[in-house]
């Protein structure tokens, strides 16, 4: 599965259950949804949650953000500067921020 995270770098799970079945003919969708979540729990990989599609998953790495196409479905990562300065209601503490930005990407422009 880390291989194909590798290679691919941003995938949902029906495209990694597709990939490993080439391989593993008898493995089952729930076999892959287990390992998923302990690598997840292991803090291997990470997910993607997009709204109103599948999460993808990548490996984790250094922190980043996202760039989604919204005609080709493209992830790509971006950075993000390392102060977000966001105004909170008093007592609020943050602990962690995401950034998703949408749009087109330069190949469906």
């Amino acid at each position: 599965m880390l291989k194909i995270l590798e290679e691919r770098g941003h995938a949902d799970i029906d495209h990694i259950y597709n990939e490993i079945k080439r391989d593993f003919v008898s493995i089952s969708l729930a076999t892959v949804y287990k390992n998923i979540n302990t690598m997840l729990d292991a803090g291997l990989i990470e997910e993607i949650k997009i709204p109103k599609k599948k999460s993808r998953f990548e490996i984790k790495k250094s922190k980043h953000s996202h760039f989604i196409c919204e005609k080709c479905g493209e992830i790509y990562d971006i950075d993000v500067p390392k102060k977000l300065d966001f105004e909170l209601p008093p007592g609020f503490e943050p602990k962690e921020a995401s950034v998703m930005i949408t749009g087109l990407c330069s190949n469906c422009k």
